[in-house]
């Protein structure tokens, strides 16, 4: 009876250690046609937010002359929220990964090797909300999602949120993919204090223009 318990505990543990969700954290995967490289700070409209692929890769969006990311000066997130969480600021950080280096692929994530855990997931085919982040992490100070968001300014962006993509149950192949992903890029929003200066700069200007 002892053997029967021990033997039950044991498989418990087993299926613990490699029945878990994952996904793949990458935005380039051939195997699925997955190509969703992220850009930085549109030069001409450093707030605006594009998302989509570009007109050179199957989409409608010009990103000329908007930069792709490349190298450890700007993070990555993988982030997740469960089925029914679809407020972003509720999802959970899986990962983070740096961009590649590569000169032919300049706006790819140097995702890790081993894909990232989605907690909580033991079967497979589990629906799942996913969504990327990538920020200017100022020379790897800025280590996380939230740091970023707490510096007026700081360039940063995230992806449209990807729902109900099926995760992968470990160790069942091949890893599931973030299907329907596509570009976008970062915006760096103006400080409220600019803002407010611009405004009060313009109704200065509407206002002597009514006086003359």
């Amino acid at each position: 009876m002892k053997q029967i318990s021990l033997i039950a505990t044991i498989l418990s543990l087993i299926g613990t250690a490699f029945g878990q969700g994952q996904m793949q954290f990458l935005n380039r995967v051939t195997a699925v046609n997955l190509f969703a490289p992220i850009y930085g700070v549109n030069p001409a409209a450093p707030d605006v937010r594009m998302s989509g692929n570009a007109s050179t890769n199957g989409g409608s969006v010009n990103y000329s002359g908007v930069p792709l990311l490349s190298g450890t000066g700007f993070t990555a997130g993988l982030y997740y929220g469960a089925t029914g969480v679809n407020d972003p600021t509720m999802f959970t950080e899986l990962a983070t990964a740096p961009f590649s280096t590569s000169l032919t692929l300049p706006g790819i994530i140097k995702g890790p090797t081993i894909a990232p855990t989605v907690p909580g997931i033991t079967a497979n085919g589990t629906p799942g909300n996913f969504q990327i982040r990538a920020w200017d992490n100022q020379n790897g100070v800025v280590l996380t999602w939230a740091a970023a968001m707490a510096i007026p300014g700081l360039a940063r962006g995230e992806s449209d949120i990807l729902f109900g993509l099926p995760i992968t149950v470990a160790p069942t192949t091949p890893v599931a993919s973030l299907t329907g992903l596509v570009s976008f890029n970062l915006q760096q929003v103006p400080e409220p204090s600019l803002i407010a200066l611009g405004a009060l700069g313009l109704g200065a200007l509407l206002l002597r223009r009514r006086k003359a």
